[in-house]
């Protein structure tokens, strides 16, 4: 069978997967402790039903181990420690608890307290997500603790009596609860790497969509380049065409007075203005096939100016983007004028310095945020503006992606590394006489703007 959901050309990183998988520990942790401290009063209930007589001294015991389980968990999380350094901490402390309950009581009174210990590792073992061998040390402590309190008591019917009266159901259930701790590992780690390969699947997409517009405006550029030169041919060969004409219409008129007298020529001289007929004859043919062998070309072209409305373009690439940002659940919101903001610019130019723009925002910005885009007027000049409250990119490391380009003309070897299309659209703000700034801190987010002056 394929695997469709298996992308072979992808290599995750060892340290981009391991830090996932801390991150997914340190949540499935926090879950685990908050479940095991508020269980506390489940065992409050416990004791008041089956051991009347102990019920104070154990409910103090329970109060101590919340209290040292709250402050490791408190004092870990303070201190940033490892998740597993406090998890491990506290899942010890409260099953070598539950386990001291079990092995202490009466035989009579054990039955309740093993089944829920059972409980509480099979939970444990279901909601957390670490290395299965943490799992199998920890209830191999229990099951120690346990025999070895079984074993100091002198029970008189010796350990038969331990597996009758519950002991047989904690250790089956809880053996049976490290097998899920470890398909629950292998599932999870499993699924963190495909979450991890989508997500670069889906930023490879968002660079196959920045490369196809860059062909797109290539291909523009070109078509742009090809009619002015069609242009410049076709002005041409008017005029070549003309002076053609107009020399061969001199020659046939002095042909034409020749031939009106042609009975004072000798036959050489009727000849030779058979010939000069001839010749002209070429010329009017070779006038009329000018215009399919001619050709020009120009070193550089120049920018198509024409006027017309921003606000509109900067809508048309939001919406062209729409599918880009969904991939990332990342959501544009739009904040135009409802007027419009007529520029006199390269329009082509404009399309692809938005499109360049937002695309790269979309990328580099922390999935499920928000962009917000916004077009005003200011001292005569359209600003465009660009604000993402989310997870800062970092100032230095846009600074580096911004001057990426060393030299304008680069722009065909750099299009396939990250964050180049930053200083690619840059440089055509540039280029066009534009501004484009841009920020980001904890306090602003990601900020970038870019300023035309107005038609």
């Amino acid at each position: 069978m394929i695997n469709y959901h298996k992308i072979p050309y992808i290599k995750l990183a060892p340290e981009q997967l391991e830090k996932e998988i801390e991150r997914n520990g340190t949540f499935y942790a926090n879950v685990a402790v908050w479940t095991l401290l508020f269980s506390l009063p489940l065992f409050w209930v416990l004791d008041l039903l089956f051991s009347k007589q102990q019920w104070v001294n154990y409910m103090f015991l329970r109060v101590v181990c919340f209290g040292v389980s709250y402050f490791i968990f408190w004092f870990g999380n303070k201190s940033k420690w490892n998740y597993l350094v406090h998890l491990n901490l506290v899942v010890g402390i409260n099953l070598a608890l539950a386990s001291f309950s079990c092995g202490i009581l009466p035989i009579s009174e054990s039955l309740p307290y093993f089944m829920i210990a059972s409980v509480m590792v099979l939970l444990l073992n279901t909601t957390i997500f670490w290395r299965p061998i943490y799992s199998m040390m920890h209830v191999g402590g229990t099951y120690v603790i346990i025999i070895l309190l079984y074993s100091l008591t002198g029970r008189e019917d010796g350990y038969a009596g331990l597996v009758r009266n519950g002991g047989g159901a904690y250790f089956l259930i809880s053996a049976f609860s490290c097998l899920i701790a470890h398909n629950r590992y292998l599932i999870v780690k499993k699924e963190i790497q495909k979450n991890l390969i989508i997500e670069e699947s889906n930023k490879r997409l968002l660079e196959q969509n920045e490369l196809i517009n860059d062909q797109h405006q290539e291909i523009d550029q070109a078509n742009k380049r090809l009619k002015q030169l069609n242009d410049y041919r076709q002005n041409t060969l008017n005029i070549m065409i003309h002076d053609l004409k107009n020399f061969i219409g001199s020659n046939e008129i002095s042909l034409d007075l020749i031939n009106r007298t042609s009975a004072n020529l000798t036959v050489d001289q009727k000849e030779i203005l058979s010939y000069i007929s001839m010749g002209n004859d070429k010329l009017h043919y070779l006038s009329q096939k000018l215009a399919d062998s001619a050709g020009a070309d120009s070193s550089k072209v120049a920018f198509n100016i024409e006027v017309f409305d921003v606000v509109k373009e900067v809508e048309k690439a939001a919406v062209g983007l729409i599918d880009a940002a969904s991939i990332k659940q990342v959501s544009l919101q739009l904040n135009l004028l409802p007027t419009a903001l007529n520029v006199s610019l390269d329009k082509v130019f404009v399309q692809h310095i938005l499109f360049k723009l937002l695309s790269n925002i979309i990328r580099f910005v922390q999935n499920g945020s928000a962009i917000s885009i916004h077009v005003s007027q200011t001292d005569n000049h359209c600003v465009i503006e660009y604000l993402n409250k989310a997870t800062p990119i970092g100032i230095h490391n846009l600074n580096a992606y911004f001057n990426k380009l060393a030299t304008p003309n680069s722009h065909n070897a750099v299009t396939n590394q990250s964050g180049l299309g930053f200083a690619v659209a840059k440089n055509m703000v540039d280029e066009i006489g534009g501004e484009l700034s841009y920020n980001s801190n904890e306090t602003f987010g990601n900020y970038f703007k870019i300023k035309f002056k107005l038609a």
